[in-house]
């Protein structure tokens, strides 16, 4: 009878199609790293997860449903120049639709947890595909799937904080999966080219190393085989999605010039998220914090970072070694893929444009993932069950030992874990050898998720991290709810300049609506100049001593009523057109204390912040706010990429708007191009002669135009390629005698 079922379910796995099973892998792999969200309640919202993507998500997704998509909005400021600064994703279609969703969100922690869930969910039938690609057994791949979406760099910095990371990776394990099975002539290469797309639309520049290290191993494992026609396919292929970059890339060169980003390439290591071989190989304890640094209490990781899966060293001894040779023969690009990350794991802090090289120990980890899914198709042994026993044991022991020798002062959380890992490894060998592979699969998915269990209840142990301070569950909860930050914000008029310092701001400040920093005004509908950048805008960012983040310095608040330039005497805060300051009082308590100038009111007097709000509220951003005397003008249309004016001047003169002068704006006076001036702190400035006159200004992202055309051309040439392959597809089959079809 339980042979019988046996043989019936055996039956049913086979007819099942890869698909199916990756969509149900996909699945179990959601409801398992929920747990993390039922543990952490904010796990997924932690550092630029809270203070940049998902509250622009928000705001993206009311911009999309409001049929609104500019690539660059003066309101934002210096984190408004959305093409330019590539992470944000803009061109990325799945994004598109995880912006719609974000803004049907109030709770932001919430919708932050269904999207990243979301994105784990396709990781993990990538990972489960791509195995299945190189030959692992279906249990195999299974187990291997649902556990690394799970592992510590990928769920405990990316997925809680560095989403742009993970969707990166994801996209990247898909392209790997469609370019191999490209290179066999499995599939068409509209397939790789349609995941590369959304690989390197994601802004994310390891996504970009990704594809070029996935391209290179693909394309030598052709050349060994000698296969130069599939070679010269995918070579095509990969230089089509390469055309891509030029879309995502080339708005940010064009507009370096202004910015605070570092230009220069370096090699240095300052040990910064930089692990070591000791902690590759505690991968599979589950408490083992790396001694690296970073954020967290100098050189005290908080979270299991390099933590793999805690089956894979221990059943390390039972793997039937010789099969592995015979069941990769012909695989080399896997062990390239898995031996540039090795190093590149290994390499020192900054290694050219890239740093912080603890962020791609995950690709290492997919690759060597793939290949003990390999190793382990082949069945575990079962002969020198006693040795190999022994030798499992002292692996755990080991993981345990080192886990507790880089922090002793967490032993009872490492007895915990070794406890919880010698059972489970138990079990797992025990269920194998009575009831084959499903008993296997079934303790090592439901081992990851204890194990999940267990590492989302005890970490992270280190002390509590400051407001805005990158991955890692916070154990201070962020702002989150917009409904308390639009109470917070509800007398906010016009634009709105804050002025304070994160490190003067409690939990409370913020999830109050009192002080906002990053992106988090932005979602709550607040015309904030305080908004999160990767790359800022270094005349206004010094000026007003303002961060990626927002925060300023108390210099600022002076440098605001002091005339704006020479050529400009109005003061700084008139021509930014700002109508709503909020002054932190452990910032500014003078200032704070003190009565608002004339024209202004008190708005907000509390114990944290003092708000002032203009009698009469100045034009929305991106408006003239200043013209030098004589000048009379008047604003015929305004729009995010464009300004039009009628102006009258006595003399020559000068006109100075609310809006940066990012590269790409141009200015012409009754259709005659004229010069854009430099004006304060980074403001636009044109000059304008005397008479009657219309002057337009209009942007034009740099770079754009030119990266749509060649993203455009590489996807005709993908198809043309596409109908080329298909054509030669036919060919042969008709060569072969057999149905296209079959």
């Amino acid at each position: 009878m339980t042979s019988g079922r046996a043989t019936s379910l055996r039956r049913l796995n086979d007819r099942l199609p890869d698909w199916s099973v990756a969509i149900g892998v996909g699945l179990v792999t959601a409801v398992i790293a929920s747990i993390a969200q039922w543990r952490g309640t904010l796990f997924f919202y932690v550092g630029d997860q809270h203070e940049q993507f998902a509250p622009m998500w928000h705001m993206f997704g009311d911009s999309l449903r409001d049929r609104q998509w500019p690539p660059m909005d003066p309101a934002g400021w210096m984190g408004g120049n959305y093409a330019a600064e590539g992470l944000d994703g803009i061109w990325n279609p799945l994004n598109w639709a995880n912006f719609l969703l974000v803004s049907r969100f109030d709770n932001l922690s919430l919708a932050s947890y269904a999207v990243m869930v979301e994105i784990l969910a396709i990781l993990a039938a990538g990972v489960y595909l791509l195995a299945r690609e190189y030959g692992a057994r279906r249990f195999a791949a299974i187990v291997v799937a649902v556990a690394l979406p799970v592992s510590g760099f990928t769920l405990w910095y990316e997925a809680s904080g560095w989403p742009a990371g993970l969707m990166a990776f994801t996209w990247v394990t898909h392209f790997w999966w469609a370019s191999r099975r490209f290179s066999r002539g499995a599939t068409n290469p509209l397939v790789p080219f349609l995941f590369g797309f959304l690989a390197l639309t994601t802004g994310n520049p390891y996504a970009t190393l990704g594809v070029l290290v996935v391209l290179a191993a693909v394309g030598i494992e052709l050349l060994v085989a000698r296969g130069y026609g599939r070679l010269l396919h995918l070579v095509v292929m990969g230089a089509c999605v390469g055309a891509i970059a030029l879309l995502v890339f080339l708005p940010l060169l064009g507009s370096s010039e202004v910015t605070t980003r570092d230009q220069l390439a370096a090699i240095a290591n300052d040990t910064f998220l930089v692990p070591d071989i000791g902690d590759l190989v505690a991968g599979s304890s589950p408490t083992y914090l790396p001694s690296m640094s970073t954020w967290a209490d100098g050189r005290l990781e908080a979270i299991p970072t390099t933590y793999l899966a805690w089956f894979v060293l221990p059943l390390l001894p039972w793997i039937r070694w010789r099969s592995l040779r015979a069941r990769t023969v012909g695989s080399i690009s896997v062990f390239i893929v898995g031996g540039v990350y090795l190093f590149a794991t290994l390499a020192p802090s900054n290694l050219w444009l890239f740093r912080w090289p603890v962020r791609l120990v995950e690709y290492l980890y997919l690759a060597g993932g793939v290949l003990f899914a390999l190793a382990l198709s082949a069945g575990l042994a079962a002969d020198h069950v006693r040795r190999r026993a022994i030798a499992t044991s002292a692996i755990v022991a080991a993981g345990a030992y080192l886990a507790w020798a880089v922090r002793p002062d967490q032993t009872p959380a490492h007895l915990l874990g070794l406890l919880l890992t010698a059972a489970l490894v138990a079990a797992l060998l025990i269920g194998y050898r009575r009831a084959g592979s499903a008993a296997l699969t079934a303790v090592a998915v439901i081992g990851t998720a204890a194990v999940l269990f267990l590492q989302t209840s005890l970490f992270p142990a280190a002390a509590p991290k400051p407001v805005g301070t990158p991955p890692g569950p916070a154990t201070a909860a962020p702002a989150y709810d917009l409904s308390r930050i639009e109470t917070g914000t509800a007398d906010y008029r016009g634009t709105v300049l804050q002025l304070a310092a994160l490190d003067r701001t409690g939990p409370e400040d913020a999830r109050n609506g009192e002080i906002l920093f990053g992106n988090l005004p932005r979602a709550a509908g607040v015309e904030s100049i305080a908004s999160y950048t990767g790359m800022g805008f270094a005349e206004f960012a010094d000026e007003l001593c303002m961060d990626y983040r927002g925060a300023t310095c108390k210099d600022a608040y002076e440098r605001l009523w002091q005339p704006a330039d020479a050529q400009t005497p109005a003061p700084l805060i008139d021509v930014m057109g700002v109508s709503t300051l909020v002054l932190q009082r452990a910032l500014l308590p003078d200032a704070a204390a003190g009565d608002p100038p004339p024209g202004w009111h008190v708005a907000y007097d509390t114990p944290v912040r003092v708000v002032w709000v203009r009698d009469e509220v100045l034009p929305e951003a991106g408006r003239m706010t200043w013209a030098s005397p004589g000048i009379v003008a008047t604003t015929e249309s305004s729009a995010p990429g464009r300004e039009e004016i009628r102006f009258t001047a006595d003399e020559a003169g000068r006109m100075v708007f609310a809006r940066l002068a990012w590269p790409g704006y141009t200015a012409t006076v009754d259709g005659s191009p004229v010069e854009l001036s430099d004006g304060p702190a980074g403001l636009l400035a044109v000059d304008v002669p005397a008479g009657d006159h219309t002057l337009v200004v209009e942007y034009a992202t740099p770079g754009l135009k030119a990266g749509a055309v060649a993203a455009a051309a590489a996807l005709v040439i993908v198809l043309l390629q596409t109908a080329v392959w298909f054509g030669q597809r036919r060919s042969r089959f008709a060569r072969r005698g057999t149905p296209v079809s079959s």
